[in-house]
């Protein structure tokens, strides 16, 4: 059985080579495949390196890295290489016998890639549910903050009406005459 976790090691070798990334959070951003994964992988930290994470990395590369490689079914690392052994081989070397062989191995590849994109679209629909989820989250806090506001205007409208009205009655207390004391012609006379 082929260490896909020593393949995989050698593809991020490779790229450091030839891309000059050596930072797992860089790798992160560019696969979708977290750090820590690649630091678990890097320490022998799991069993083996599935083929979903394969694709993941060679995707960000242009899928530069032969699967059948990582899979130890050739001893070609990328594709180039791969193509330019084929060129020096007679075709009887490249080509299977029969074409049910030919058939079987593009049904293989094929299902390997539903697997892999399908595992990518539940990935996708499952971070758009949890962002949908946020939204709905945020929009019943800003409604309530609203409502909040709302209710912090009012009793500061009626807070206003209530001390207007309670300057108006000191205001009229505190007055040095009687009210009305002109109109009556009587004597003035102060409210203690």
């Amino acid at each position: 059985m082929v260490d896909t976790r020593e393949k995989f090691r050698e593809m991020l070798n490779d790229i450091a080579a030839t891309d000059g990334i050596t930072k797992f959070n860089q790798l992160a951003e560019m696969t979708g495949i977290n750090a820590v994964t690649f630091t678990r992988i890097k320490n022998n930290e799991i069993k083996s390196v599935s083929v979903e994470t394969f694709n993941k990395l060679n995707a960000a590369f242009d899928n530069r890295y032969n699967l059948r490689w990582f899979q130890g079914d050739s001893p070609y690392m990328t594709v180039k290489e791969t193509i330019e052994a084929k060129d020096k081989l007679p075709v009887s070397q490249i080509m299977p016998d029969s074409s049910a062989e030919i058939i079987a191995s593009l049904k293989r590849e094929l299902d390997r890639q539903e697997k892999s994109f399908n595992a990518q679209l539940a990935a996708k629909d499952e971070t758009i549910a949890t962002k949908n989820a946020q939204l709905a989250d945020k929009d019943r806090t800003i409604e309530k903050c609203e409502q909040t506001i709302k209710t912090l205007q009012d009793q500061v409208f009626d807070l206003r009406h209530l001390l207007s009205q309670k300057m108006t009655k000191d205001e009229l207390d505190n007055y040095p005459f009687v009210i009305g004391v002109a109109d009556d012609h009587k004597k003035s006379r102060k409210r203690t």
